[in-house]
């Protein structure tokens, strides 16, 4: 398994890109998921965990956002709050 970005990577953007608004990070994210964000809220962020397939048929990883750019101590934390209800998932999967 590889990763395809490298670390740090995550608040790369193109020489001169505007960030997407927030009504475009909105639309993305009804596009691409079978949950729309609750109507209302303004998504100022999105961050996406992409899981691919090479050119040699490896599974590799990447790692790509949009919006305002997320700090590296506010995205460890929303992880962690992520892998912390996983694990609960998880754990009661076993009860």
């Amino acid at each position: 398994m590889t990763q395809t970005n490298p670390p740090g990577s995550q608040q790369a953007t193109a020489a001169g890109a505007q960030p997407p608004s927030p009504e475009e990070i909105a639309a993305h994210v009804t596009a691409m998921t079978l949950d729309p964000l609750v109507e209302g809220d303004e998504p100022l962020s999105i961050w996406l965990l992409v899981k691919s397939r090479d050119a040699e048929g490896d599974i590799v990883w990447g790692v790509r956002n949009a919006g305002e750019p997320l700090g590296s101590e506010e995205l460890l934390g929303a992880l962690i709050g992520f892998a912390e209800s996983l694990k609960r998932d998880l754990a009661s999967d076993w009860d």
